[in-house]
């Protein structure tokens, strides 16, 4: 993270976009949990019930789709850690009411969750086409947004057969975040690419 902000600094970039995923472990709870509250799941934990809205809950054994099965299953993996790797196994202390996590609101707004490793490339002043950001990376979700030239990307999450996540940044403050299915050619479509 040093290393990117130092970069963006010599560069000449006043407010740098750089949002490392600082606590993937959170990241990655967050991303599990919102995937079984969009499937009705009651939660019984402190920090569930302080995130999500129980009142629509209808059961602990949700129905999940076969998509949200298999990314509720790269993420349990993923909370076992990567030795060697950017963290260790993970422990989330449910029993607290907050998450450090940035832009809840909006990843509340997701349809499918991102997995992440830890890892993150920044994209400074994007040049490649303008596209569309999706609520979960398939043709027909939602739009949460759109990438412009000039805008400032995050990339710290897993794709997703062929879909990327994003978070898009102009200055300090997230304009939008979701799936995008044409994929960012760093560091061709980047002013400057860091990661």
């Amino acid at each position: 993270m040093k290393f990117l902000i130092g970069l963006a600094v010599a560069i000449g970039i006043s407010s740098p976009a750089v949002a490392d995923i600082e606590n993937p472990c959170a990241d990655l709870w967050f991303s599990r949990n919102a995937m079984l509250d969009k499937a009705g799941y009651c939660f019984s934990t402190p920090l569930g019930k302080a995130l999500f809205d129980n009142s629509d809950c209808t059961t602990k054994q949700p129905e999940l789709t076969t998509e949200v099965k298999a990314q509720i299953a790269v993420i349990r993996e993923l909370e076992q850690g990567d030795e060697g790797g950017f963290y260790e196994a993970c422990n989330i202390d449910t029993g607290q009411q907050k998450l450090d996590l940035p832009d809840l609101d909006l990843r509340k707004q997701l349809e499918f969750q991102p997995a992440t490793d830890g890892g993150t490339g920044v994209c400074f002043g994007y040049t490649g086409p303008e596209q569309p950001l999706f609520a979960a990376p398939w043709e027909n979700a939602r739009t949460t947004g759109v990438i412009h030239q000039g805008d400032d990307i995050t990339i710290g999450h897993l794709d997703w057969h062929g879909w990327g996540f994003t978070t898009v940044m102009r200055g300090n403050e997230t304009k939008a975040l979701g799936w995008y299915k044409i994929p960012v050619e760093e560091p061709a479509q980047c002013r400057v690419f860091a990661g």
